[in-house]
């Protein structure tokens, strides 16, 4: 039986290794997960819709799952978690539907493109992560939701390359890769349809396109190559 085993150092940071993969854990039933968001008061108004879809995420019950800590990438046709590799973009929203169905169950896990709801659990563990090495909530807040530029790879970012940099380049609370390439989900609802590009990439400006950014395109568009985004792929 595979399991996950867990790295010394990295353990309290709930960094563990399954099949040779780093994986996060976001757990959206553990005890004060949403109250750092859900509580938080604010006038402006990008920051209250984003509280609102938080909202609908916790009526949804997300289920606990695992992310990588790194963008996909591609060794021959094998998709990896590694840094200082290409991330694997220009591919469809099927081709990654596709690959994540053929890679290895780990025990009664499986690999699936991540949802929106899990995209947005990511982004609240991500808040709360901040928070806890001493941001304020509005401080966490806003770089998640208003302006991205000091957690991920933009065209105004510090040091920006104006070209993907290589996965593992920028790390913020354990996980890297945020921006530089935009995140391609999947629909949670069957009857939405399509799918979700997620945040920004190197060619867009943090405030324009925060992790928060989310967009949403018609089922025409899941066979469709985008050369900015890579899938976001989960274990749960």
């Amino acid at each position: 039986m595979i399991g996950f085993r867990n790295l010394g150092r990295k353990r309290k940071l709930g960094i563990v290794y399954s099949n040779d993969v780093p994986l996060v854990l976001i757990d959206p039933t553990s005890k004060g997960f949403f109250e750092n968001v859900l509580g938080y008061v604010t006038e402006n108004e990008k920051v209250q819709a984003f509280i609102k879809a938080i909202r609908e995420v916790k009526e949804e019950g997300v289920k606990p799952f695992w992310k990588p800590i790194y963008d996909p990438s591609l060794d021959d046709e094998e998709v990896v978690f590694k840094a200082k590799r290409t991330p694997a973009v220009g591919h469809s929203y099927n081709f990654w539907k596709q690959k994540a169905e053929k890679m290895p169950a780990v025990q009664d896990k499986k690999w699936s493109v991540g949802s929106e709801y899990q995209y947005y659990a990511f982004l609240i563990w991500l808040i709360n992560s901040l928070k806890k090495k001493g941001l304020t909530i509005e401080e966490s807040m806003n770089a998640v939701v208003l302006c991205s530029k000091e957690l991920g790879h933009y065209w105004d970012s510090v040091d920006a390359l104006y070209n993907f940099e290589i996965t593992g380049s920028r790390e913020v609370c354990m996980v890297y890769d945020l921006a530089n390439t935009n995140k391609i989900l999947s629909c949670t609802k069957e009857e939405t349809g399509g799918l979700w590009l997620a945040g920004g990439n190197f060619v867009d400006h943090s405030g324009y396109c925060p992790l928060a950014c989310l967009e949403h395109y018609n089922s025409d568009s899941v066979g469709i190559d985008y050369g900015y985004g890579v899938g976001w792929l989960v274990l749960s």
